[in-house]
């Protein structure tokens, strides 16, 4: 899985709502070995990963957290920051 080509990381993305759950677990785990290119990228693959924070599957939702903090890293938008980190708390404390 070449994740640093660039088309490679969108179609990661856009397979999420086609796969099963265990899919998107796999999925997730191949995102959060990726190294993004810049703040504008890790913005948008956290903004496409935060709709699994609700998921039923508790695999899938801790698999999205763990891309969602591997790329608060390389976000440099505090506000966007401060928005990640309020969406994360309900899913840490249930």
């Amino acid at each position: 899985l070449d994740l640093y080509n660039n088309a490679t990381i969108p179609k990661l993305l856009a397979a999420l709502n086609e796969c099963n759950e265990w899919g998107q677990v796999f999925i997730l785990d191949a995102l959060a070995t990726y190294c993004p290119s810049s703040s504008g990228d890790a913005e948008s693959i956290t903004e496409r990963v935060t709709a699994r924070l609700s998921h039923a599957n508790p695999a899938v939702v801790l698999a999205a957290i763990k891309v969602i903090l591997k790329s608060m890293e390389y976000v440099d938008n505090t506000e966007v920051l401060r928005m990640l980190a309020k969406k994360l708390n309900p899913p840490l404390v249930t």
